[in-house]
Parts: structure tokens; C-alpha cells; sequence
């Protein structure tokens, strides 16, 4: 594990911790030029990193956190962004949401399934495990991918948001 990892067969995506950007030589070398953000804060990336395009989606790494309705943007925004460089999508720590973001692409992008882009992520990142509100959310996705129009899609989304579970972390880990 390092500051930038390259996520295996999955052209020029990395994954890392916010610290990895104050690597400007390793930012560099990697040819990145687009960063997906995805942490409760602002990091001060456009003042210091103006060079990069940059997305940012605010979230804690909690399990209650959802994810999930951001996955289809942040697809999207990785898949322009590996058309004319590198994407570096990082966390606090790379470990949970950055992970969870990544395994959400692999799956709509290549067809994988969530146990098979995480295999697949910690490959280049053993360290990555989404928490298991995240996870859960993976799962949702992957019944999602595979319904038979939007329509479904959106009604498997309404529902699992209607009666999903929300604890405390003692309370996700106990089910």
C-alpha cells in the first residue's frame, strides 16, 4: 500500500488518502488530473490543486450515510475523467467511502459484483473495506444494475431508503 494506488485492470483509476495529494510529485507521475472527493469537509483542494478538476461529494463515513444516490454522478464523472486522464478518488484514509465509490464503478463499468470489485480493489489496496452501511448500499446497487428499466431500478432504491436500517455503529455491527 502506498500514497496513490492503482486500481488493477481499470485503466488509470487510483485510490488513497487525502494526504496522498500533498504527494504532488506522486500525483503527477500517476498523470491524474481529475480527483473525486469524498469526505464531510472541504479540503481546500481547488485553492491548493487548481490544476485538477475536481468533484466533491460531502459525506462522513457513516453507515447511515447515503451513498448510494450519488453513485450514478460520481460514475459518470470517473468515466469522463479516465477518457483524458487520470482519476484519483480518495477518502480521509482511502479506506471506506473512496473504496465504496470505487467498487460502485467496477460494478457499473465492468459487470463485477460487489464482492468481486472490492476482491479486485484490494488487489491494489488491501486496506479498502467500506463499512457495512456502505456495503449494504453496494448491494442495493447491484440489485439496481440488474433490474429491467429505471423504474424498477428507482423503485428498489425508494423502497431500501423507506426501510433501511439507521443505528449506531454498535447497532450495524450487532445485526
Amino acid at each position: 500500500m502506498g500514497w496513490v494506488d492503482k486500481v488493477p485492470r481499470a485503466g488509470n483509476l487510483y485510490i488513497g488518502g487525502l494526504y496522498a495529494l500533498c504527494q504532488t510529485n506522486l500525483i503527477k507521475e500517476a498523470g491524474i488530473t481529475h480527483v473525486l472527493s469524498i469526505i464531510d469537509y472541504d479540503p481546500l483542494l481547488k485553492e491548493r490543486f487548481h490544476h485538477l478538476n475536481h468533484f466533491h461529494i460531502r459525506a462522513d463515513d457513516d453507515p447511515n450515510e447515503d451513498l448510494l444516490k450519488r453513485f450514478k454522478e460520481a460514475n459518470k464523472y470517473i468515466d469522463d475523467a479516465l477518457e483524458n486522464g487520470g482519476v484519483f478518488i480518495h477518502c480521509e484514509m482511502g479506506k471506506s467511502r473512496s473504496a465504496t465509490m470505487a467498487v460502485a464503478f467496477l460494478k457499473w463499468k465492468y459487470g463485477r459484483s460487489p464482492e468481486e470489485a472490492l476482491d479486485q480493489l484490494c488487489e491494489g489496496r488491501p486496506i479498502c473495506d467500506p463499512n457495512v452501511g456502505f456495503k449494504e448500499q453496494l448491494q442495493i446497487y447491484h440489485r439496481m444494475l440488474n433490474a429491467k428499466d429505471d423504474a424498477e431500478a428507482e423503485a428498489i432504491y425508494q423502497t431500501w431508503l423507506k426501510e433501511r436500517f439507521k443505528g449506531e455503529w454498535w447497532e450495524w455491527e450487532a445485526r
